[in-house]
């Protein structure tokens, strides 16, 4: 019970300074559970389950407690005729917030109100139900745009059908006016839990037409569970506004960087541009439109910065979110959080965009085994200047073998490894690099990749390469359908042919078999030869499937090379 005390405390100083931060003076909670007042009965039930010494605290005019509870009951109804309205009121919600903090299963709309009242101080505090809501509307609206209002509707307001959704489409009929001013609207509802909140949330705002910066669904568990958690989202739910007006901005921003950016481009002359976009790509083996947004990209970040600080409107916006969002309400309930999925995407690039625009092997490019065997990841871990192919389809030096590293899922880390962090489908998940299982692969193995749309290394040397793919790859393609052509012919040489006999042809496959090992195993991918639109070409059970990018690829670079430049010291005597 103290800890709950605690947080309930923690919950209310927060929500005074989240009001104070939004400049709210009023908050309106329009619920059916105001329709009447809390009965005698339900309070005295409420007394009677909580600690003698709790219940004397919050009731103070009652005494000495009896253990007989038939006596207590009827002490309490004594005495709840000697109290006022008003102590009356007081008396109840704290009783029956306490008997709520206690047993938090089940529904109780009379508990969580209770403690709604606490958590708001009790001076900007308008409750109201259905009917009064509809009687006071107007007048409130119109006092929302000299008294700021933060209106909380329950979703459920009374009855079935249209009457259990009220609260939504209140909501949205508030925002669809034209002279309601800014408004700040939660919905207050059992019916989404904290699991399911973002879900619900998103499908409410699609089903009744209101953008998601203009209102937040609150679960009225959030109350008895953990009201530092209410806090915690009511100080989103002030957020949301300027969020709003900060994102816009910083699109405005975007917006016009982006046409100074591409206004710089066109200032370039003729002269610099060919030799940056043409000349420097042909002798790197580049492809020239990337030299063209490097060129951009470098314009947009130095007018950005410039736009960003003209004025002082962003700092002014972000100054206010600020002061908002360092309001303490750190608590260990928290909704279903997208960041781990949009962290992810910063770091790795998908098989859909490296395969299908056939780009070039980097650092960090992660592969898989497609037998059915394993389904082992690794991950390249070679200089990147090695990697790239110049004009001529060459390495500059012609590198024959690069190192891959196998990628495990551990609960602990193992010795010699590096942690690939955001990897994998779950936060829960962890995976690491092992630097001391690392494969020498023939680099032209992994080359095949580039070429395939599904990744896969695979190769029929007979047929033309796609035009999609990028010069120097297209040079490096003519080079690699001469190495596999020859592997091809080497062991089509084993193949059966017609009568032949049985000791010979076994014979030959044997010999096969050995030779297809020979030419094209390379571990931890196995390559054999397969026919390919009427021809033969060869496959390896190796696909590329993502990316490691950024300093995050160049950073397990270096973990490589310390690991294998670490110092072997003799063994200790001792």
């Amino acid at each position: 019970m103290a800890d709950a005390e605690a947080a309930v405390d923690r919950a209310r100083s927060a929500v005074k300074l989240i009001l104070d931060a939004m400049s709210v003076e009023r908050v309106v909670c329009v619920d059916d559970t105001y329709v009447d007042e809390p009965t005698l009965e339900e309070v005295i039930v409420a007394a009677l389950s909580l600690d003698p010494a709790v219940l004397a605290e919050l009731l103070p005019e009652i005494g000495n407690i009896p253990d007989d509870q038939d006596v207590l009951r009827d002490q309490l109804r004594h005495l709840w005729e000697q109290l006022n309205g008003e102590t009356r009121n007081d008396r109840a919600d704290k009783i029956l917030a306490a008997a709520r903090l206690r047993d938090t299963s089940g529904t109780d709309d009379p508990g969580d109100a209770s403690i709604l009242n606490d958590l708001v101080p009790n001076e900007m505090l308008l409750t109201l139900s259905p009917r009064q809501w509809d009687e006071q509307r107007e007048a409130l609206l119109q006092q929302n745009r000299e008294q700021r209002t933060l209106f909380l509707f329950d979703q459920d307001l009374g009855g079935e059908g249209a009457q259990a959704q009220r609260g939504i489409n209140i909501i949205a009929a508030l925002l669809a006016r034209n002279d309601a001013g800014e408004l700040i609207c939660g919905l207050l509802t059992h019916t989404v839990t904290p699991e399911t909140q973002p879900r619900r949330w998103k499908e409410l705002g699609q089903e009744h037409n209101i953008p998601l910066d203009q209102f937040l669904v609150i679960p009225k568990q959030y109350l008895p569970k953990d009201p530092v958690m209410f806090a915690q989202t009511l100080k989103l739910l002030a957020l949301l506004p300027d969020f709003a007006q900060l994102k816009e901005k910083a699109k405005t921003v975007m917006t016009e960087a982006s046409i100074k950016a591409a206004a710089r481009v066109d200032d370039i002359n003729i002269y610099d541009l060919d030799y940056i976009v043409f000349q420097v790509s042909s002798t790197e083996g580049l492809w020239e439109p990337d030299m063209l947004f490097r060129l951009h990209n470098l314009f947009h970040r130095l007018e950005s910065r410039k736009l960003a600080h003209e004025g002082g409107e962003l700092e002014t916006i972000a100054s206010k979110l600020r002061a908002l969002s360092n309001i303490p309400t750190v608590t260990i309930t928290m909704p279903e959080s997208s960041t781990w999925a949009i962290q992810q995407k910063e770091l790795y690039e998908s098989a859909e965009y490296l395969n299908g625009n056939h780009l070039p092997l980097e650092v960090g490019d992660i592969f898989e085994r497609t037998d059915s065997e394993s389904k082992k990841r690794y991950i390249l871990l070679a200089q990147p200047c090695d990697l790239m192919v110049r004009s001529d389809g060459k390495r500059s030096p012609e590198i024959a073998r690069v190192p891959v590293a196998e990628v495990i899922r551990r609960s602990e880390p193992p010795k010699q490894s590096s942690e690939m962090a955001y990897f994998g489908n779950s936060p829960n998940e962890r995976w690491y690099v092992n630097l001391k299982q690392v494969h020498q692969v023939r680099i032209c193995v992994l080359d095949l990749c580039v070429f395939n749309e599904n990744g896969l290394a695979k190769i029929q040397p007979e047929t033309a390469v796609s035009d999609r793919i990028r010069p120097a790859w297209k040079a490096r393609y003519k080079i690699l359908a001469k190495l596999f052509r020859k592997r091809v012919n080497r062991i089509g040489l084993l193949s059966q042919a017609e009568n032949e006999s049985a000791d010979i042809a076994s014979l030959k496959q044997k010999l096969r078999t050995e030779l297809t090992g020979d030419l094209l195993n390379e571990e931890p991918f196995k390559g054999s030869v397969v026919e390919m639109n009427g021809q033969a070409g060869i496959a390896y059970n190796c696909r590329r499937v993502s990316r490691l990018f950024g300093a995050r690829a160049y950073g397990l670079l270096m973990d490589y090379t310390s690991s294998v430049g670490r110092m072997a010291y003799d063994r200790d005597f001792v």
